[in-house]
């Protein structure tokens, strides 16, 4: 369970996030206040996004890739995000979770289950053969989200940072495809699963192309399903991947958000049909988006992303409206 870092009983998500940021209890407002060393501030003390799913009024369930190991065991994992009411920006109220085993390592996406109040926080694999990635159910009720349960990841996985739900008719699908640095191309898979079992049938894939390999290493790092089916991908640039000298940490970095097909029902299950040809939404220079979120702006449709811009930190933006 998540233990809110204000007091208080709000109404809303809204309300809540509203109401700390007026009493100054989002960490965000009471530590930027505080002077740095020869007068210096520090702007934002939001850490970076690795995974983000709207939840409604304006709030974001957002994850971060903090690891379980010692020297980032205090760094937060699961946060509410609201994006700007005003010129203070975007609000951040990080949450200490209570995980039922051990602490999240390395969470890359979160997938809103169906639009109810019930995620999917997903962890990468990371590349790591020693240990078991992880999927944990979580619910959000007000300001608190609780860990319902955790499962392993039903079939192996090296790097995954993009996760989704679709609902095809009656039935929920997980979405999921390997980041594949430096691939021409990656397996977007999907299977029928039970959410209170979390219980997975067999996954099927297709073959998903990077849709732009001169500029972008890592084919896919977001991914989200909107209520028509259709599919949107992120992909980007990152100096690590593609070998630069000197920090990857700062940059540069270059990102692009795409539409790149539909999942459709088929005999009573679910197909994916790619499109001939993948279509750019958005490309963001000097930005490392890492994932995408359907949400609303002005009760627009509207596509969101999080950037996880390491030594920059981490925001959001809304694209433009969806077409």
């Amino acid at each position: 369970m998540s233990r809110p870092a204000t007091s208080g009983a709000p109404t809303s998500l809204r309300g809540l996030l509203t109401r700390a940021a007026c009493c100054g209890g989002l960490l965000l407002l009471a530590t930027s206040t505080a002077p740095q060393s020869s007068g210096f501030f520090q702007v934002s003390y939001l850490p970076d996004l690795s995974g983000l799913e709207y939840a409604g009024m304006d709030v974001f369930v957002a994850v971060h890739d903090a690891k379980d190991e010692p020297a980032e065991l205090n760094r937060p994992r699961v946060s509410l995000v609201m994006s700007p009411q005003d010129p203070r920006g975007v609000l951040w109220k990080p949450l200490r979770m209570d995980w039922p085993t051990a602490p999240s390592n390395d969470l890359e996406s979160i997938a809103r289950i169906g639009g109810s109040d019930r995620y999917l926080l997903c962890e990468s694999g990371d590349d790591d053969p020693n240990r078991t990635p992880r999927i944990f159910r979580a619910r959000l009720a007000g300001n608190e989200i609780d860990i319902e349960t955790e499962v392993d990841w039903p079939v192996p996985i090296s790097n995954v940072e993009a996760t989704a739900v679709a609902r095809v008719q009656n039935q929920l699908y997980f979405l999921y495809a390997e980041r594949a640095d430096n691939q021409p191309s990656t397996q977007l898979s999907w299977a029928p699963f039970n959410p209170g079992t979390l219980q997975f049938g067999a996954f099927q894939s297709v073959t998903l192309d990077n849709p732009d390999p001169q500029n972008m290493v890592r084919g896919v790092v977001g991914l989200d399903v909107d209520q028509a089916g259709r599919i949107y991908t992120v992909a980007s640039f990152d100096p690590e991947a593609a070998g630069l000298p000197g920090d990857p940490d700062f940059g540069p970095f270059r990102s692009s958000v795409w539409r790149v097909g539909r999942i459709r029902p088929a005999q009573g299950s679910a197909a994916i049909d790619l499109d001939p040809e993948p279509t750019r939404v958005a490309t963001i220079d000097g930005f490392k988006t890492e994932s995408v979120t359907l949400g609303f702006e002005n009760q627009q449709p509207t596509l969101y992303v999080g950037f996880d811009d390491e030594n920059y930190g981490g925001t959001l933006r809304p694209l433009l409206p969806v077409q």
